[in-house]
This record gives C-alpha cells, structure tokens and sequence, in this order.
C-alpha cells in the first residue's frame, strides 16, 4: 500500500527561508539507510546475484513508501525545531 505521507512542498520551504540572514544545509548521509526494515517486510527486499540472495535490514533508498517513511521519521525526531527554525525536505535539513 502507498504511504500518503505528505514531502514538504517545495514553495513552502522557499517562503521559510526567503529573507533569512543566515541559512545552513545539512545532508543527512545515507539518512536512509538508517531506518530499519521491519523483519516480516525483509524478504520482500530480496534480491539474487551471482554471490547469492540477500535482502535488506535496513531501508534502501527507491522502496515506494521509503521517501514518505524517512520524511515522517525526520519529522518525529525534529518536531519543536521544524516549528522554531527548521526546514526539513527529506534528508536535508535547512
């Protein structure tokens, strides 16, 4: 099923930080791959090469519901800085 998660628009998160005087971007690196795969959805991630099958534990970047699942998890964690001076488009943090 789609995660309907709403990603930040990308006109919103200009009018946050037009005339600010100070900006700062911070990449979250891998900020994927962070996120655990739940152990029932694992199999689910297989895939076969010539050294073998394996599957993911943590959440790769492409899944259908990754970019919804990784925005609402950086919004959980960041919920009083996005209201004060925080802008949040997936794993950038502005």
């Amino acid at each position: 099923l789609k995660d309907n998660y709403p990603l930040p628009k990308m006109d919103h998160i200009l009018q946050r930080v037009v005339g600010a005087s100070r900006i700062s971007l911070l990449d979250g690196f891998s900020g994927f791959n962070q996120i655990l795969v739940h152990p029932d959805d694992q199999d689910k991630t297989a895939f076969t090469t010539p050294w073998g099958t394996f599957k993911y534990v943590k959440m790769p970047f492409g899944l259908k519901n990754a970019g919804a699942t990784f925005q609402r998890a950086m919004d959980i964690a960041f919920a009083k800085e996005i209201h004060d001076f925080l802008v949040i488009y997936l794993d950038d943090l502005t």
